[in-house]
């Protein structure tokens, strides 16, 4: 009975262990992830003969991460324009630093052009959008941002050393369990073997 209630026991840590350990990886995934910025909340910018709506979908400045979708139509005539091809220039004056993405729609969603970045360092960020297509081109300044200086030490690195240490305290009782369970086997071993013996 008491060796099923230790094997039990010991099967249960594993297990926790095990989960924390598959959770760890995906703890700053979550911590990342915010609540999307609804599409009312945008700006609109005119790059040569398109309007270009873009909205901010998800971003984690902390960690230089933005998220973007951009909506491109004639400025004329209002129409959807699918055939866009989407340059985005970050520029970072302070750090003399320069990064560039493209944004991409799909057969699904011809009107909407998704775009992720992830700016480098710190500091104010201006992003620019240039726009190709079958009526022209265009470019215009279409946001500043300001990625704080703490970019390292986020909610998100906060959550996974707490998953990592909870984890950590986990093993160190498993291993504790498991050295005292082997001690009180030995101490009842030994007093079997003197009691033998005075016997």
């Amino acid at each position: 009975m008491k060796m099923t209630s230790i094997r039990f026991r010991n099967t249960a840590l594993a297990i926790i262990a095990f989960g924390l350990l598959l959770f760890a990886p995906f703890s700053s995934v979550f911590a990342q992830t915010e609540e999307p910025i609804g599409g009312d909340r945008g700006v609109n910018i005119i790059a040569g003969p398109h309007a270009v709506r873009v909205v901010i979908i998800n971003s984690n400045l902390a960690a230089g991460f933005l998220q973007m979708a951009l909506f491109i139509t004639d400025a004329n005539t209002g129409e959807t324009v699918s055939d866009a091809r989407v340059i985005l220039k970050a520029n970072n004056d302070d750090q003399d630093y320069e990064g560039w993405g493209t944004a991409h729609n799909s057969p699904r969603d011809p009107r909407r052009y998704d775009a992720r970045m992830n700016l480098g360092s710190t500091g104010d960020w201006t992003i620019d959008v240039d726009v190709t297509s079958s009526i022209g081109h265009g470019g215009a300044n279409a946001l500043t941002i300001e990625v704080p200086s703490l970019n390292r030490y986020t909610d998100g690195s906060l959550v996974f050393f707490g998953i990592f240490a909870a984890m950590m305290v986990g093993v160190i009782w498993l291993i504790w369990s498991v050295k005292r369970q082997n001690r009180r086997r030995s101490e009842l071993a030994d007093l079997g073997e003197q009691g033998e013996a005075q016997g």
